[in-house]
């Protein structure tokens, strides 16, 4: 008999199958919170179904890495911040609009962790994609660092205090959308 083979952290078959079937069961019951914090990281992009591709292909190519009872989630919340840097650098050479890095890193440590979170980032996202663009810039405008609502009236050419009552008035239409949207469950 081989000693490597009772060695309790020697691969086996039936260890292999084991392992393949808690990360598949992980990543199936995880994949609503990743997509939620995806979405956190990336509201209203147009994208989030691509980094979530891409993040659900990375964790699957990487499923030998996987240990059964380690942190599942921590890792694939990892890779999907990693994939949204990759897709905001896309972004940012297709000449798009996009959040800083620091304020990535910022909402990657708010880590969504609950059912009405998630339903809450997915209503969020829904609502955001119905505004204009040039409301979506305002939005950015205000909450992306580095930039602030006189900034965005030099660049445009609006009053600071017209986009001001503008943000007031896209914040409250948001609300509105959002409470409207939530699961009735949820409220």
């Amino acid at each position: 008999m081989n000693p490597l083979e009772s060695h309790p952290d020697c691969p086996t078959p039936e260890k292999n199958d084991l392992q393949m079937q808690e990360f598949v069961r992980e990543l199936t019951a995880n994949q609503g919170r990743i997509r939620a914090f995806i979405i956190s990281l990336m509201p209203g992009s147009p994208d989030v179904g691509d980094v979530l591709q891409e993040t659900s292909l990375t964790l699957w190519k990487s499923r030998d890495r996987y240990r059964p009872g380690s942190n599942f989630l921590a890792w694939a919340f990892t890779v999907a911040r990693l994939e949204v840097l990759h897709q905001r650098d896309r972004a940012k050479r297709l000449g798009r609009t996009v959040l800083s890095d620091k304020l990535v890193d910022l909402l990657a440590a708010e880590v969504p962790d609950d059912t009405i979170h998630e339903e809450y980032l997915t209503v969020l996202e829904n609502c955001m994609a119905k505004l204009s663009r040039k409301h979506r810039e305002i939005i950015e405008a205000r909450y992306q660092p580095g930039l602030s609502l006189e900034v965005h009236a030099r660049l445009t050419g609006d009053k600071p205090g017209a986009l001001r009552i503008a943000l007031f008035r896209i914040r409250n239409g948001l609300r509105e959308c959002i409470e409207n949207n939530m699961d009735e469950t949820f409220v």
